[in-house]
């Protein structure tokens, strides 16, 4: 029987075990912050020690995402052991399933789900997975459908054989550099998700990413690209409204992007990329279409909440970094009160400020980043306001907003330190809306 460690027992951890399990390893976990979990008391495992761990020898450690490179643990475990993620492992343990490959700073849940959605309307069974959803691991044990798979950078660093059919590449901008140690790094684990493919697989990439389009002579498999501000040789382009399906000097109109149910460029983009997959995939154009038609905003990602005295409301928490931020800010015309800030992951936030300023009405900042962002607002001379928590921010926001107004919760930061997750930040900010709009009755 192969010996394997579990390091971590989160959601990816959990659903390791569980698979691992009941498929004939000897299990082995450790975590510092917990031994026994409720969810596994059926599940055959041997919690241990951190000094057994690093004294035995495993098969494998599968590990957290969340576990950073430099963590003394995984660097004394990678002495003896291989070190993989749980994406790696899903290959390995089940290379036969169908899988499509989601990555990129910005825009993974949103084209991840709406890939998802267009096949399951179009009766193909699909389930989306990895940084979204349940464990994929435990997933691919119970089913057998397609997996549409959102990955992150800590997923991909790592990977080794891990190879997937379709993949897209949304972008790729700064951030997480506080766990990969350097830009670097972070950049050379989104692009693992191209190393094994081969010259029949499908890679989809963003045509005005500086990063991508200089390594896009290094990718083996066939290349689609997509963008709204120019036309592209082979993919997606938007002309004036109209998306446009383009190869072998053939062009045609897929769909307006005023048909869409998700407001943005930045989702014109995510759409494009979720129509190519899904025409890579095999669906026809019209059944691609009128399920695309049908999708809507996914929860804490640019979703309207409501309007309050002719203000408009919108929940943008999953915009944990600055080019998330800036893209919903790009959104709306004008007026706009930006709820931001949160943990610090050590990047720059001037763009993110410079860009407000010509929207802006006022700032209203909250987190360990809200100094930084308060010192640029003042060499900007951008108004601003430093809150406490959500609470004294949304009750600021309805203290100063007028008829016009869109208040924007578009953090710029992760959440972590108040919150579990982005989504408990979102749900706690439209909480606090219903709270104020009845105060304000």
């Amino acid at each position: 029987m192969k010996k394997v460690l579990v390091y971590g027992l989160g959601l990816t951890g959990i659903s390791a075990v569980k698979t691992l399990s009941l498929m004939g390893f000897e299990v082995f976990t450790y975590d510092a912050n917990k031994e026994i979990v409720e969810e596994l008391k059926d599940y055959t495992y041997s919690p241990i020690s951190k000094d057994r761990a690093m004294s035995d020898s495993f098969e494998f450690v599968v590990k957290s995402p969340g576990i950073k490179p430099k963590d003394p643990l995984l660097i004394k475990l990678a002495e003896k052991n291989e070190i993989i993620s749980d994406i790696e492992l899903s290959y390995r343990l089940f290379p036969e399933k169908n899988i499509i490959s989601i990555t990129g700073t910005n825009g993974k849940t949103t084209t991840t789900s709406m890939i998802t959605h267009i096949l399951n309307e179009s009766g193909i069974e699909a389930v989306a997975v990895g940084n979204i959803g349940q464990g994929i691991l435990w997933q691919m044990y119970n089913k057998n459908c397609v997996f549409v798979e959102e990955i992150s950078s800590f997923q991909l660093h790592d990977t080794v054989e891990y190879d997937t059919h379709i993949a897209a590449i949304l972008n790729i901008t700064e951030d997480h550099t506080d766990w990969h140690g350097s830009f670097d790094d972070y950049v050379n684990s989104k692009l693992k998700i191209t190393q094994n493919q081969k010259a029949t697989d499908f890679l989809i990439i963003n045509h005005e990413d500086k990063i991508l389009q200089a390594h896009k002579k290094d990718f083996r498999a066939q290349v689609y690209e997509f963008s709204t501000k120019n036309i592209v040789e082979k993919g997606m382009y938007l002309d004036g409204k109209d998306i446009i399906f383009t190869k072998n000097g053939k062009k045609i109109k897929v769909l307006s992007s005023d048909d869409l149910m998700i407001v943005g460029n930045h989702n014109i983009e995510n759409a494009m990329v979720a129509l190519l997959v899904c025409k890579l995939y095999g669906l026809d154009q019209e059944s691609i279409v009128t399920h695309a038609k049908s999708f809507k905003a996914i929860s804490h990602r640019l979703e309207y909440v409501k309007t309050i005295k002719e203000v408009d409301f919108y929940n943008d928490s999953k915009a944990t970094n600055v080019d998330s931020a800036l893209k919903a800010i790009a959104s709306f015309d004008k007026n706009i009160i930006l709820i931001a800030g949160g943990y610090n992951k050590n990047v720059d936030y001037r763009p993110l400020v410079e860009a407000f300023k010509e929207k802006s009405k006022a700032m209203i900042l909250i987190g360990q980043t809200e100094n930084t962002l308060a010192q640029l607002c003042e060499e900007m001379s951008i108004a601003y306001y430093i809150a406490d928590d959500m609470d004294k921010a949304v009750k600021k926001a309805f203290e100063i907003m007028e008829r016009g107004d869109t208040v924007l919760l578009s953090p710029a930061s992760a959440s972590w330190g108040v919150y579990k997750s982005y989504a408990q930040r979102g749900q706690d900010f439209i909480d606090k809306i219903n709270k104020y709009e009845l105060e304000s009755l």
